[in-house]
């Protein structure tokens, strides 16, 4: 069996890359998360392939790993992701981090593994899948697993078999089941299936009222931010439901006569934050897009889609820690890891780089997502806002920083009517720029 060694800090790249490379190539991996633990690794076996981030915590560990290999004349093959600060020889560089398809082809090539060979690898037998996703089938297409813990081993009774109809799924919910399997080989067979029911859903929304297409919307979304960690291979249900989704955003927000009636809307419905945070921060752009001479639908689409799209990284640790909020106060708080925190710096990056390798993409949402916090590469958060980044990106920029004031003057004081010149007031102390404050300007008949 082959060796890579994996040199990564990225909690959910690195659950991508070792099950992908150990399923589809069937290569022993060994995961470090730092240059020193890497270097480490190499001291103490050889490996047949070395896959690396070009960047950890700032540094460049593309080129120091490469002075190591060379000044060691080791010739280990190196695949680079992400694009190193210098040009290094005999190197390949995968562009995208999250475009799977390029780094396994590229690794396959490497380490002489067939199409035929990876068609045949063993795949790990069971597959997880959230329970209140499967109860919107009515008809399950698999067999489906109740996972149970014994002393030597976990052992998987089959409760549903292909054809049978979902009120077993339902009556373990209600008992406070969260989770079932399925066989692995039959994983996307499930993502499809339950993929086809949210889009069918979202679709046909016609006579639904605000709180049934804000519940629709919001499983969609749930949807997609579960499957893309563990089935990343399910890219064109991923992109059918965001599409659809965008769509219903800017209905929601047609149907909605105020800002405070869409947060009521969300709150009914409990939603979590990093949703109802896009909701009405599309609410806002929408409102944006209006009351400039050059908007229109399409942009409002785009950004309906960048706002469903552009915090994705961020929900498993939303997930972990649901009573946190604000995106730059995760990075101060105790309850996150440095792992986590690096996550939080880097998801503009990380979400425009996995918008880079779909084409169902609406062109120019993979910039506007890196753009998202006033970062032309996509990382850390802007202490000044400058005009090199596009218009688009600025009225996402603004829509969010007006919802962000909102909420939190909403959470210090329940009873808070919101006062929508003094926000613009923090605004404009915030975004000093004239191509900032005229966007700033439009909000002042904001329905509230």
């Amino acid at each position: 069996m082959s060796q890579t060694l994996i040199i990564s800090d990225n909690e959910i790249l690195n659950q991508l890359y070792v099950t992908n490379l150990e399923v589809y190539l069937a290569t022993k991996t060994t995961l470090t998360t730092s240059i020193e633990e890497g270097l480490k690794a190499l001291s103490g076996k050889s490996f047949d392939l070395i896959i690396s981030m070009n960047m950890i915590n700032g540094h460049d560990i593309a080129g120091d790993l490469y002075d190591h290999l060379k000044k060691d004349k080791k010739e280990t093959p190196l695949i680079i992701v992400g694009k190193p600060n210098r040009e290094l020889s005999n190197v390949v560089v995968v562009s995208s981090s999250y475009y799977l398809q390029n780094l396994i082809q590229s690794s396959a090539k490497i380490l002489k593994v067939t199409a035929k060979q990876m068609a045949a690898m063993e795949m790990p037998q069971y597959y997880k899948v959230d329970t209140k996703f499967l109860l919107s089938i009515t008809q399950i297409p698999c067999p489906v697993f109740l996972q149970t813990k014994n002393r030597d081993s976990d052992e998987y009774i089959m409760i549903a078999k292909k054809g049978d109809k979902s009120e077993i799924i339902r009556k373990l919910t209600n008992e406070g089941v969260t989770q079932l399997f399925v066989y692995a080989q039959d994983r996307l067979s499930i993502v499809n299936c339950v993929s086809e029911v949210i889009c069918d859903r979202l679709k046909n929304t016609e006579g639904m009222d605000v709180n049934a297409k804000s519940q629709a919307l919001s499983n969609g979304f749930e949807f997609v931010a579960s499957t893309f960690g563990q089935s990343p291979v399910a890219v064109a249900e991923i992109m059918n439901i965001a599409n659809a989704c965008s769509k219903v955003m800017e209905e929601i927000v047609k149907d909605t006569p105020s800002l405070k009636a869409l947060l009521n809307v969300l709150n009914s419905n409990k939603n979590g934050y990093i949703y109802s945070h896009s909701m009405l921060s599309a609410y806002v752009s929408s409102h944006i897009i209006k009351n400039i001479t050059w908007g229109g639908e399409t942009h409002v689409e785009k950004i309906n889609f960048v706002l469903f799209f552009h915090d994705i990284m961020l929900a498993p640790i939303y997930l972990k820690h649901p009573d946190l909020k604000y995106e730059e106060d995760l990075l101060f708080s105790d309850q996150l890891t440095d792992k986590e925190k690096e996550v939080v710096l880097n998801h503009a990056r990380l979400a425009a780089e996995m918008m880079m390798s779909h084409k169902r993409s609406p062109i120019g949402s993979d910039l506007l997502i890196k753009q998202h916090h006033g970062m032309t590469s996509g990382v850390g958060f802007a202490l000044e806002f400058k005009d090199d980044i596009s218009t688009l990106s600025k009225i996402v920029l603004i829509a969010e920083s007006f919802v962000e004031e909102f909420l939190k003057e909403k959470d210090e004081n329940p009873l808070y009517q919101l006062d929508v010149k003094k926000i613009q007031a923090t605004l404009v102390e915030k975004f000093k720029k004239s191509t900032y404050k005229k966007i700033i300007e439009t909000l002042d008949n904001l329905k509230v």
